[in-house]
C-alpha cells in the first residue's frame, strides 16, 4: 500500500510539473513600447535585440514593407522578416515583442531568407 501511495505521488508530481511548464513563446509586432525600452533603440542600427527577463524586443529598421513570422526548432526561435515592395523615402522602425520560456535560449533572425546577426544586443 505504501509503495502504491508513493508511486501515485510521483506520477502526480510529474503531471503537475508538466502542467506548470507550458510553452510560452509568442511573437507579435507592437505599436508602443515602454519608455525604458525606447531609450535603448538606436535609429542608425538596422537590427537590434533588447532583452529584459522573460521577453525581448526585436527592432528592425527598413525602407520597405515588412512581414514577420517565427518558428521553433529545438532550442531556437527563428524570426523571419521579409521585406517587400519598393523602397520608401523614410525608414520605418518595426518593433516586435518576443516572449519565450527558458528552453528557447537562442534567437536567429533571417531577413529575406538570409541569416543576419544583430547589430546590437542590449539588456535592460
Amino acid at each position: 500500500m505504501r509503495i502504491l501511495l508513493v508511486a501515485l505521488l510521483v506520477v502526480a508530481g510529474f503531471f503537475a510539473a508538466g502542467c506548470s511548464d507550458p510553452e510560452v513563446t509568442s511573437f507579435n509586432e507592437v505599436n508602443q513600447v515602454p519608455g525604458d525600452v525606447w531609450e535603448h533603440v538606436r535609429p542608425k542600427l538596422p537590427l537590434q535585440l533588447l532583452s529584459s527577463g522573460d521577453h525581448s524586443y526585436i527592432v528592425f529598421q527598413s525602407e520597405r514593407a515588412v512581414t514577420a513570422d517565427y518558428e521553433i526548432k529545438d532550442n531556437r526561435v527563428i524570426i523571419k522578416l521579409d521585406e517587400s515592395g519598393s523602397k520608401q523615402e523614410v525608414t520605418e522602425t518595426h518593433i516586435y515583442k518576443l516572449r519565450t520560456d527558458a528552453k528557447r535560449d537562442k534567437i536567429d533572425v533571417r531577413v529575406n531568407g538570409e541569416q543576419r546577426p544583430f547589430d546590437q544586443v542590449t539588456g535592460f
